[in-house]
């Protein structure tokens, strides 16, 4: 279910109202930051694919049910009733069934049970609808940019504009490290790399390069260096456009 918060249809608000923008990229690629900084810059409405499928999992998890029983856990994912809303100064929050739920999808526990549910192909089949029609709903009204692995290869063929962000799997680790070291983990570094190493292998079949993709590499850049890239790409694509 796609919720109906309020947005301006207006090209002078929302420059790229008709626009679907995708950010595609492994882990710690910083594609999360970069597409939220540019839903605020163009008045987008804004979606993290990985978000959906923790959402998901809470909904299962309240109710007191097993997110890996197929039948709870398909149920569960067609009957989603989920949003991002922009709240302020580049943070955007999550709802199920109409409460803010941002803090509790984000605990372990939520991380482990999605994992859970993202596995069963009948979940993935109902969220993939569930996102195409976000995208679709979202699209002509205010314009839309989706955050993911593979948003630009099945969630939005034909969206406007295609980043995917990189950058080598080092520099992603220790990324991934220093979040995790400024909220008091002591993980060492070289096991940390080793981790975003596993996770790009498990990933690897759905996290998709499209030919018209631009790719932005940042391993030696920093996160402005990158968004203004990224910019720099839309700006480019606007100018172009009929």
């Amino acid at each position: 279910m796609v919720t109906n918060e309020t947005y301006p249809a207006d090209k002078t608000r929302n420059p790229l109202a008709g626009y679907a923008i995708t950010v595609d990229g492994p882990t710690s690629s910083g594609k999360g930051t970069v597409a939220k900084a540019l839903a605020r810059k163009y008045r987008l409405k804004f979606l993290d694919t990985g978000a959906v499928y923790r959402a998901v999992a809470l909904s299962i998890l309240k109710k007191g049910q097993d997110p890996a029983d197929p039948v709870i856990a398909e149920a569960a994912a067609k009957a989603l009733n989920f949003d991002f809303r922009h709240k302020g100064d580049n943070v955007f929050g999550v709802w199920l069934d109409g409460e803010e739920v941002t803090e509790e999808i984000r605990t372990l526990e939520m991380g482990l049970a999605a994992n859970v549910v993202a596995v069963q192909l009948p979940v993935r089949a109902a969220l993939k609808e569930f996102q195409v029609n976000y995208a679709n709903h979202w699209k002509p009204l205010v314009g839309v940019i989706l955050d993911g692995r593979d948003c630009g290869a099945r969630i939005a063929p034909q969206a406007e504009v295609k980043l995917f962000l990189t950058a080598d799997v080092e520099e992603r680790g220790r990324r991934r490290w220093l979040e995790a070291t400024a909220k008091g983990d002591t993980t060492p570094l070289e096991q940390v790399i080793q981790q975003v190493a596993a996770r790009d292998a498990r990933d690897s079949a759905n996290t998709i390069i499209c030919d018209d993709a631009v790719v932005i590499d940042g391993t030696q850049l920093n996160q402005a260096e990158v968004l203004a890239e990224a910019v720099r790409v839309i700006e480019a694509r606007i100018k172009t456009a009929p």
